[in-house]
């Protein structure tokens, strides 16, 4: 059976496997927790899940599998740890053995050692007590043993030939500094020099320099720390890659332990090699003592509490600086992997990738992580999940931006951006992240005022992120439009865009601005100049003939920002379909959508004002009543002439992106309570102008016409001279400070107020001239105007197909059910909405059903039988036998004509404002 297609998952218990060596262990859930074996635990920061092996030390913040427990505790690699896990189980076949056995290692000998090293085979083995051993297998090797203070011999370092090293069984956490045991002679002298690996401790000690050596990068912890307490330590950094990364690695873990004494680093580079004992090969005893006491004079002393100065540059440029993990390079060559046995670096990849920031999601709290790779001299960023980042599945996505990783190398590049993150975890920033523009947590705004939030965005939705920008002047923006503010319309649509981000303070539902009528009136150069107050509007902007899912999408985005949807002809002549764009629009919740890996999509939720043109109505006499009370409709157009229109189509993209944030800044510095008590004042103005009528939009007219107050005070009034959209001048600052310039504060806001009032009832003035009314009325309409016009069809008599017939005594039609259900649906009414709706206000009589539910129609003699019919009570609309003339049909009944526009012109509205009152508070 071949090794590698086994899981262990199938035959290794783990209980048994971790308490024969978690020392305290005790099960907690599906977990068992205890004391590292690795460290010196204290805390039971060990953990384990017992279902698939996986462990975590919490002091030491990493883990791993149960072949990487394996690997560590018995000191060989994950590859001959699987193996041996395998045939403890009796999972491997032991493979056909010559008669004579192979050596896996080449022999090596203290003598050999003595002739490389140049040092004297006495003082190797009496100082230093290194001998020569041989394996069971009869290899031969050199037995460098890691004697502690105590003079014991608790684990060595076995050395083969071509540089190959092993550790004693059963090192793992148990690895100590080479020169332990000579600690206290060198607490006597006070210093010491640290230097990686056990031939340059034996070198300087040989000419009498006092050191100590770390067993690699890697191997160096925390607990080797208070042993070196109020030491002087001298750090040689050998001129590589290798050598900054041994660097930084001792000074980090010398801080976070809180060492005393003093820290300085020095180097060989100096003499043209790599580390004492090279310089003392080249050199002899004499001139390398000289020259290494010279070095260490020289030494640079380092300051712990800046240790980023110790982590080296590894590439130009790069948007952080990283250590290299322990193993690995990257470089402007690209990443490479050091061979554990020759210590050669071989090329992984040849796209240096570096991870940036680790980024929480604010909307579904997923963590992502953010790439960086350089390619063809430049930087470039992504963010992905992290099971893409760390799965070597999923890594070649990374392939499509340019990064040179393939099918073959992945599992390597995920090695390497693992260990990198472990390696870097307190350099690697956490950040928020969002999909969407406007409210986030904190009182975050995005654009503009969310700096620390990343915005992590689908490339397809980066150009309309881009479309907010800033272009031209604020001074240029508000130039441009206030003279067209005199004209009602244009003035409602402008501030229309600023009532957006309001909905979430005024907790108020999202509704349409539709502005529609014939050609050349200037439509869209509103919907562009109220956009451009946020950004470009031409790239803002979106027509009705994108689909659903797509004005899904960018609603979702944008969220507390104007939606801009033009032309609403091109959506063609499908009623239903665009009511369903309104209801989607207005209901602010996307569709539900499944996910590929099972469950739900995260839902798109949002809040908005949509501002739309068209040359058409938007609603029709059978539009449902939801769609006509979401739905603001403004006819005609918002400029007096088209050169006017004209002009702001060029000049609405040149001066843009300014108001809109200075509007958020603004309002960030604003007590919403302020908010929310202008906005209920403003509704009873409203309302009381409204007379009654209109009741579906007043809360909608109310948000704009305080919009229109605010930023006819904030911008067009108090911050028309700055330049840069900046705070109000100074002069307007100053009006809260005393009573004749808090007056004149005051008048400010009065005007702005009465302003906006008056915006409003014009707006108002132009619903009721429109005469919008209730589905539901339309369709008793066009039931009446039904019966009238067919007449000759009711009776006994009846020309043609027969409806059913009329009584004079009662003013009643009686129809036969299906023929006005027929009528009813090809006019585009729902039958059993206007049924439900004519019961109710008793103009057909209806019953109640033996099994519950009400029956709309009754029984009645006709034709010589009994047959069901729909009692409809015409007499309230017409009288049905012996018409009158047209007028005494309307009084008889009781349908009064409706007032004149010229009428309503002249209705009392109260012109009373909330700034009236003496000690009435500044509003927002």
């Amino acid at each position: 059976m071949n090794a590698e297609q086994l899981n262990i998952d199938d035959f290794v218990n783990y209980e048994t496997e971790y308490r024969a060596i978690i020392k305290g262990a005790k099960p907690s859930g599906g977990n068992l927790v205890g004391r590292c074996p690795f460290h010196d635990d204290q805390k039971n920061s060990f953990s384990v899940n017992l279902k698939t092996g996986q462990w975590h030390c919490f002091s030491e913040d990493r883990g791993g599998n149960f072949i990487d427990f394996w690997a560590e505790l018995n000191g060989v690699d994950t590859k001959e740890a699987y193996k041996q896990i395998l045939e403890k189980y009796g999972k491997l076949e032991e493979p056909k053995q010559d008669k004579k056995p192979k050596q896996e290692y080449k022999n090596y000998s203290l003598a050999e050692y003595t002739f490389t090293k140049h040092l004297p085979e006495d003082f190797l083995k009496d100082t230093c007590g290194i001998t020569t051993a041989k394996d069971k297998d009869g290899s031969q090797y050199l037995k460098m043993p890691y004697f502690n203070e105590e003079n014991t011999t608790p684990i060595f370092r076995k050395r083969y030939g071509d540089k190959e090293f092993r550790w004693s069984w059963g090192s793992s956490g148990k690895l100590i500094l080479y020169g332990d045991w000579r600690l206290p002679e060198l607490r006597k002298t006070g210093w010491a020099v640290l230097v990686e690996g056990e031939s340059d401790t034996q070198t300087l000690w040989y000419l009498k320099v006092p050191a100590l050596g770390v067993p690699g990068a890697s191997n160096f912890n925390a607990r080797m720390v208070p042993k070196l307490q109020d030491l002087k330590l001298y750090i040689h950094q050998e001129p590589d890659q290798g050598g900054q990364t041994f660097l930084a690695k001792i000074c980090r873990i010398l801080q976070e332990s809180e060492f005393v004494g003093e820290v300085y680093t020095w180097s060989c580079k100096q003499y043209g090699v790599k580390d004492p004992s090279e310089l003392y090969l080249k050199e002899g005893a004499e001139k390398a003592t000289e020259k290494i006491q010279k070095a260490i004079k020289r030494a640079q002393k380092i300051d712990l509490d800046d240790i980023s100065s110790a982590i080296p540059e590894a590439i130009k440029g790069a948007p952080v600086n990283l250590r290299q993990p322990e193993g690995w390079i990257y470089s402007e060559k690209g990443i490479s992997h050091i061979d554990e046995k020759k210590a050669i670096p071989t090329t992984v990849c040849r796209t240096p990738i570096i991870l940036t920031q680790r980024l929480k999601s604010m909307e579904t709290g997923e963590e992502k992580i953010e790439i960086a790779f350089k390619r063809d001299g430049q930087w470039s960023r992504a963010i992905y999940p992290r099971s893409t980042v760390f799965t070597s599945r999923n890594i070649t996505a990374l392939a499509d931006l340019g990064c040179t990783i393939t099918s073959e190398n992945a599992k390597q590049v995920v090695s390497f951006l693992a260990a990198l993150e472990a390696e870097n975890i307190d350099i690697i920033q956490k950040a928020d992240s969002t999909s969407t523009f406007g409210w986030q947590t904190k009182g975050r705004f995005l654009p503009g005022h969310g700096d620390d939030i990343v915005l992590d965005i689908e490339p397809s939705l980066r150009g309309w992120a881009a479309a907010y920008h800033a272009a031209g002047t604020f001074e240029g923006w508000v130039d441009t439009m206030q003279p067209h503010r005199s004209r009602d319309k244009f003035r409602f649509i402008l501030a229309a865009s600023f009532a957006a981000p309001l909905l979430r303070i005024l907790q108020q539902r999202i509704f349409f601005v539709y502005n529609w009528g014939g050609s050349k009136g200037g439509k869209t150069a509103a919907l562009k100049a109220a956009l451009s107050a946020w950004g470009d509007p031409e790239r803002l902007m979106v027509n009705f003939n994108a689909t659903q899912v797509a004005l899904e999408r960018m609603a979702g985005f944008y969220n507390d920002l104007p939606l801009g949807i033009d032309e609403r002809q091109l959506a063609g002549q499908k009623q239903e379909n665009l009511e369903k764009i309104v209801y989607m629009i207005a209901s602010g919740t996307g569709r539900a959508r499944g996910s590929k890996g099972g469950g739900l999509q995260a839902l798109n939720t949002w809040r908005t004002v949509a501002l739309a043109t068209g040359e058409e109505p938007l609603s029709t006499d059978t539009t449902q009543t939801g769609v006509s009370t979401r739905v603001l409709e403004i006819y005609g157009g918002p400029f007096d002439d088209e050169k006017s229109a004209s002009l702001m189509h060029q000049q609405a993209p040149v001066n843009c992106g300014w108001a809109g944030p200075e509007f958020i800044t603004r309002l960030l510095e604003t007590d919403e309570r302020t908010i929310t008590d202008q906005y209920e004042k403003m509704v009873e103005e409203i309302y009381a102008a409204a007379n009654g009528t209109s009741g579906a939009h007043i809360a909608g007219i109310s948000a704009v016409a305080l919009a229109d107050a605010i930023i006819d005070t904030w911008i067009f009034r108090e911050g028309k001279a700055e330049q840069n959209g900046q705070n109000c001048d100074q002069e307007a600052e100053n009006c809260y400070q005393n009573g004749e310039k808090r007056k004149k504060a005051l008048e400010i806001r009065k005007e702005s107020w009465e302003r906006a009032v008056q915006m409003a009832k014009a707006i108002i003035q132009e619903q009721l001239t429109a005469g919008v009314s209730d589905v539901n009325e339309n369709a008793t309409q066009f039931i009446v105007d039904w019966i009238l016009s067919n007449r000759a069809q009711f009776g006994d008599k009846a020309i043609g197909t027969c409806l059913g017939f009329i009584s004079s005594t009662q003013d009643k039609a009686y129809i036969f059910p299906s023929l006005l259900n027929q009528a009813l649906t090809k006019a585009g009414y729902s039958p059993r909405k206007t049924m439900k709706y004519l019961a109710d206000k008793n103009i057909i009589a209806s019953q109640p059903k033996k099994n519950g539910g009400r029956e709309y129609s009754i029984s009645k003699w006709f034709d010589n039988r009994s047959s069901r019919f729909v009692e409809f009570d015409i007499g309230r609309f017409s009288k049905a036998i012996d018409p009158l003339e047209e007028d005494e049909a309307a009084e008889a009944a009781g349908i009064k004509e409706k007032p004149k526009a010229e009428e309503w012109q002249q209705l009392d509205f109260d012109t009373k404002s909330p700034f009236e009152e003496e000690e009435t508070e500044l509003p927002y």
